[in-house]
């Protein structure tokens, strides 16, 4: 491509539009191939390390083109030995360069969600640079809920207990639930927030209840097709005579 590349510097405008190129051409192979890309799932805040399944030697490396992209995006590329990475990997994408070229990726968000396509191209006897391998693989985020604690708010009045239920850090949007023997109770208060930068969600839930009889109450957190819970006992203090 002709251009030295800086850390932490976009290209210049005309390997962007060959770039962009290339994304529609991969893009448009694995449609038309109909190859699916293998899975890996990993978990908020967590490590994920994706190969290009290409094996290599240190020599060759050094005049190898390797793209690395996310859906219609770029992650990271490295022309000649040299590394670029695009603002939103910065700082948290490295690459593993041994026998197989890999990148690492520190710190994962749920926006890191999708299809990653690695492009290997090397140059012909005429130095024209032709793809030479391609791979993708689908990366999955989860955000799990942690299980619900449940901390006792003291007597809003006379024979009357409240308590509240949270639990925070996931995703997707949830749903609380206050049940005593199998049957919904109304909750006291609900509050509901996401974080705007990571997008996950924190839930908090009041009940009120009668202290002069036993209960078992569970709080029961729904998201997506998962669920988290927490319960509570209360025993009625004996009156004393």
């Amino acid at each position: 491509m002709g251009h030295t590349m800086k850390w932490g510097t976009l290209p210049p405008k005309r390997p962007c539009l060959w770039l962009s190129q290339l994304l529609v051409l991969t893009g448009l192979f694995y449609f038309c191939s109909g190859i699916t890309p293998k899975s890996v799932t990993k978990r908020v805040k967590e490590t994920v390390m994706l190969s290009c399944d290409y094996n290599t030697s240190t020599e060759e490396l050094t005049s190898l083109r390797i793209y690395w992209q996310k859906d219609s995006k770029m992650v990271l590329a490295i022309l000649l030995g040299k590394v670029q990475v695009w603002p939103e990997y910065e700082n948290r994408t490295i690459t593993d360069m041994n026998d197989n070229p890999r990148i690492v990726i520190l710190a994962l968000r749920l926006s890191d969600s999708g299809t990653y396509t690695c492009v290997i191209q090397k140059p012909d006897l005429k130095g024209a640079y032709k793809l030479e391998h391609l791979t993708s693989v689908r990366l999955m985020i989860r955000a799990d809920f942690p299980v619900p604690t449940i901390n006792d708010l003291g007597n809003p009045s006379p024979n009357i207990r409240r308590v509240i239920c949270s639990t925070s850090g996931g995703f997707p949007r949830p749903h609380l639930y206050w049940l005593e023997n199998g049957e919904e109770l109304n909750a006291t208060n609900t509050t509901l927030s996401q974080d705007p930068e990571t997008k996950l969600y924190m839930i908090s839930s009041e009940l009120d209840f009668n202290m002069t009889s036993n209960h078992s109450f569970l709080c029961l957190v729904k998201y997506g097709d998962l669920t988290v819970s927490q319960t509570f006992y209360w025993q009625e203090c004996p009156t004393s005579i």
